[in-house]
């Protein structure tokens, strides 16, 4: 995540909300990595500002949200279109026939 020119700013003191910079680009913007109790992995996102309070604001709004978001049962991690698709497959199996009486199975 980064190297020896990057500056990093840990926001709460315990690891969960780091900002950081990296100067090996053009115009450089703030990211924040979230990490969020009860959940596995991190989320990494982009600030779209250069103003480090502005940055700091954002960075703790966000994890206020993941931290919700998780709290009330949600993820951090997003299913991919394979885990959606086979659910959605799986679903369409049970339902049988459509609206119209025809069959989700394809005759070729």
């Amino acid at each position: 995540m980064a190297n020896d020119g990057d500056v990093r700013i840990d926001l709460r003191g315990d690891g969960r909300v780091i900002l950081y910079k990296r100067d090996n680009l053009k115009d450089p913007v703030w990211q924040v990595r979230v990490r969020v109790p009860n959940s596995t992995g991190y989320k990494r996102i982009t600030t779209k500002t250069s103003d480090q309070r502005e940055a700091e604001r954002f960075a703790l709004n966000y994890y206020e949200e993941l931290y919700i978001h998780v709290k009330t049962g949600g993820s951090i991690k997003s299913k991919t279109f394979k885990q959606v698709f086979a659910e959605w497959e799986k679903y369409v199996a049970t339902m049988g026939h459509t609206r119209k009486g025809g069959s989700w199975e394809v005759d070729l």
